[in-house]
């Protein structure tokens, strides 16, 4: 609980300070917090005011609006759409009918990758994501010790991060002939709240032709957070880089992230890519987070390199994924499995606990129609008194949380409906009466309208994507070239967190590269941490 304080008490000061901020702040002011740098600038989607930021922030007045605005989009996008019996029942009811899907990643359309340069790619892959885990999740003295660096191979290094100002590295590796840029992912709270800014800006980038000559410009939409880490990243780099460059021409520039860090990655490497000197620049992302639009992606292909760990989640998730999961979800029948089991008293223990424990993280968050919600609590508590004093006490502690967030939206609700639905039922038992109208209730929230009519742009994954995917009914694992229209789903699966990690990534591309060797009847070369016989040649 020590995290989910830390990110509760920053949340509730970053509030506080917009809201002292709000009524100062001009309208040149908020002008200047939408954006600073050049580009176009959009509405965000959903018809919220004003422009989101494709720049991070300057001040710490910019930083606190950002922040504060960000908390209230992803509270939107996330609890303001997913009432509780959609993310308490409704996802595991649907992943049990759904099944595990990662069969999907191997199918007739998807390219089998094997043979020894597969392998020799995959060890490369290997060491690199490896120093990936040592800079993100090491000190930095034990990362350079682990990478065979020393203080002058570095050239440049942000230790601390900030919002949409991410933690980075940049560091000259002998061994490979590259410049490594290093990008973590959402470690600390303002890391999250960069990723959490995911709203659509537009985005463009040049690519220019296989001969030098000549130019086309890719345009299309990103994810905001994201845009504005890279282009800060940018601005840091460049400079060192270029003169980088001038002294060792021979050098091709790598960058290298996983989770957060590879959506900025790519995006930074488009943005790399248009300055000549630095046009050698590549990257490869694990796991990169859904960043943009479907005409970036695949003009990313040449230059990207994906690398996705079985039942995955992070590369598929975004708001339009995730409005379409919640469609399905809601076509599922899951309030039979809800009436099912509602008498164990834990479930309501649970739901109590779990609203409070929200209540208690967003204490900003308006609910428009909270008057109503009060009302139908005391008018429902009146109803059943009479009938079952005894029951209504042991039941209401639990119910009466949940009745803000089933009366959320309803703002056309009449309080007298609720009141003859008591009536009706009066006949029942008192204990299965508030059962029944909390899984009816349930169901007729707000989750069960239209989504709004434009929730947004599909977002994808970068570059070439390799999936490593779990064969079925064995240990094995199988690697595929996968088309990007398979990201555009989200596949449920028990293990869709775990296999986001970096270990775990780490344990199937070396389930991998043992199954290569194997068919290759030859023996593997060694892969040590530091991976040295290899990387002279990869």
């Amino acid at each position: 609980m020590g995290a989910k304080g830390v990110a509760s008490s920053a949340a509730g000061t970053a509030a506080l300070v917009y809201v002292v901020l709000s009524g100062r702040l001009s309208s040149d002011g908020a002008e200047k917090v939408a954006g600073r740098g050049r580009g176009r600038r959009e509405d965000v989607e959903g018809g919220s005011e004003g422009r989101w930021p494709e720049r991070a922030p300057a001040s710490w007045r910019e930083a606190a609006a950002v922040a504060s605005r960000t908390l209230g989009f992803a509270y939107g996008e996330t609890l303001g759409k997913w009432p509780l019996g959609d993310i308490a029942f409704g996802i595991s009811h649907y992943m049990r009918l759904q099944g595990n899907l990662q069969h999907e990643y191997a199918g007739s359309n998807c390219m089998p990758l094997e043979g020894p340069g597969v392998r020799h790619e995959l060890i490369s892959l290997l060491r690199y994501l490896r120093l990936c885990m040592f800079f993100s999740k090491k000190p930095y003295e034990v990362f350079l010790e682990f990478g065979g660096y020393d203080h002058s191979d570095t050239l440049i290094r942000k230790s601390k991060a900030k919002l949409m100002k991410p933690k980075f590295t940049v560091v000259r590796d002998e061994t490979t002939r590259c410049f490594l840029l290093f990008i973590r992912g959402a470690i600390s709270v303002k890391d999250r709240l960069t990723a959490a800014t995911a709203a659509e800006v537009p985005f463009h980038h040049a690519v220019l032709s296989h001969e030098g000559r000549g130019s086309s410009v890719v345009a299309g939409h990103a994810h905001c957070g994201m845009v504005a880490a890279a282009r800060w990243v940018a601005d840091q780099a460049i400079p060192c880089l270029s003169r980088a460059v001038e002294l060792f021409p021979d050098y091709r520039i790598k960058i290298i992230g996983h989770s957060m860090g590879a959506a900025i990655a790519a995006i930074l490497t488009c943005i790399l890519r248009e300055n000549k000197k630095l046009s050698s620049s590549s990257c490869i992302a694990f796991g990169p987070a859904a960043c943009m639009t479907w005409d970036l992606a695949e003009s990313s292909k040449d230059f990207v390199t994906t690398v996705v760990n079985k039942n995955d989640m992070v590369p598929c998730f975004g708001k339009v994924s995730a409005a379409s999961l919640r469609a399905e979800v809601m076509a599922s029948s899951w309030a039979p499995d809800l009436q099912e089991h509602i008498q164990q008293k834990r479930i309501l223990s649970l739901i109590n606990h779990s609203v409070n424990l929200m209540r208690s993280y967003v204490p900003f968050a308006h609910n428009p129609s909270s008057m109503v919600a009060d009302h139908v609590e005391s008018r429902m508590a009146e109803a059943e008194m009479k009938r079952s004093e005894d029951v209504v006490m042991k039941k209401h502690s639990a119910l009466s949380c949940c009745w803000p967030y089933v009366a959320a939206g309803r703002q056309t609700l009449e309080a007298a409906d609720w009141d003859r639905e008591a009536e009706e039922k009066g006949a029942d038992d008192g204990e299965h009466t508030m059962e029944q109208l909390m899984v009816e209730a349930l169901r007729r929230s707000p989750s069960t309208t239209a989504s709004r009519a434009h929730p947004g742009r599909q977002l994808y994954p970068p570059g070439r994507i390799m999936h490593m995917v779990a064969l079925p009914a064995s240990e094995d694992v199988a690697l595929y070239e996968t088309p990007r229209a398979a990201y555009g789903k989200i596949r449920l699966a028990g293990s869709m967190v775990k296999d986001h990690y970096m270990p775990r990534y780490v344990e199937t591309m070396e389930l991998l590269i043992d199954r290569l060797a194997e068919d290759e009847d030859a023996p593997l070369r060694d892969t040590d941490d530091r991976c040295q016989s290899c990387c002279c040649k990869c």
